[in-house]
């Protein structure tokens, strides 16, 4: 049976490389068409609710607004995903090779340093749309305490 992009992409964030059973794959698939459903239906709402605030406010206002709404409705998809994922265990798994385990590892690591450089980015934008005055020391405790999750992370899951 050939693979959706989406359980690709769950495999490939969690570092598995067997196929899933049939419990698993209707659970991931179920999951997925929520949440390709629920971001279709914002997607257009928030379409349509923009277009409609763009007649009254500043257009400028009106992108940002939406850009950030966006980006809050995937934070609430990839959540949601998340926790279907572990509350039917698909994160806990047994390596059957160093080579998987490895694979596993450098996967951890390239998927929170991503996230990593995404939510600075997401910080310096919010800190230049607020006219705020965060300064290198909120970016560099942040970073610090983010890097200490991701070892405390690794630990958990890896060792």
């Amino acid at each position: 049976m050939k693979e959706s992009f989406f359980t690709k992409m769950i495999k490939f964030i969690y570092g598995i490389n067997e196929p899933f059973d049939e419990f698993t794959n209707k659970v991931i698939s179920e999951a997925a068409n929520k949440v390709a459903f629920g971001l279709i239906v914002f997607l257009f709402v928030s379409s349509v609710v923009s277009t409609v605030i763009g007649k009254f406010y500043d257009n400028s206002n009106v992108a940002i607004g939406l850009i950030f709404s966006d980006l809050m409705a995937v934070l609430i998809a990839l959540t949601y995903i998340n926790v279907v994922v572990k509350r039917y265990g698909l994160d806990e798994y047994d390596y059957s090779n160093d080579n998987e385990r490895k694979r596993a590892i450098r996967s951890y690591f390239v998927q929170n340093t991503v996230t990593l450089v995404f939510l600075m980015m997401f910080i310096v934008c919010l800190n230049l749309v607020l006219d705020g005055d965060f300064g290198v020391i909120f970016f560099t405790v942040y970073a610090v305490l983010y890097i200490f999750s991701i070892y405390l992370g690794y630990r958990r899951k890896f060792k």
